[in-house]
């Protein structure tokens, strides 16, 4: 319910003060809908662990954005101009390289430095008591 619209408002972002009103209106239309699809497919389908949608929200609905700017951003479907498709693709394209290529490092430097799974018995308990010793629930 709130990330269908929060999904829309990550996308908008990126051509906000260009895009026509309608234009706006149709990008976070589209973000809410690839939302729920993306995050349904990550959560019960490719089994991912994203409980918050992350990755669907920021990565994905942005990205959209991004593409989006450069659509609806054109003076011929009433946006304010000076903005090319073809750059905010190659922008998009960048961000999603960088993000992809750093992440790899970075998990890859913690789990060959500290390990990042925990054990069959830590996630059956869930992390909040495994890791941070508090219960997630007010009776325990």
């Amino acid at each position: 319910v709130h990330n269908g619209p929060l999904a829309g408002l990550v996308a908008v972002c990126a051509g906000s003060d260009i895009m026509h009103p309608l234009g706006a209106l149709a990008t976070g239309l589209v973000a809410g809908a690839l939302f729920v699809w993306a995050f349904t497919l990550t959560q019960n389908r490719l089994k991912i662990d994203d409980v918050l949608g992350v990755w669907p929200l920021h990565g994905l609905c942005g990205a959209w954005g991004g593409l989006a700017a450069g659509i609806f951003g054109m003076q011929q479907l009433g946006g304010w101009g000076g903005v090319n498709f073809t750059v905010q693709l190659i922008g998009t394209l960048l961000g999603v390289a960088i993000a992809v290529v750093g992440g790899v490092v970075i998990y890859g430097l913690l789990k060959k430095l500290f390990g990042i799974r925990m054990t069959q018995e830590e996630e059956y308990d869930g992390a909040d008591l495994s890791i941070h010793k508090i219960s997630a629930t007010a009776e325990d």
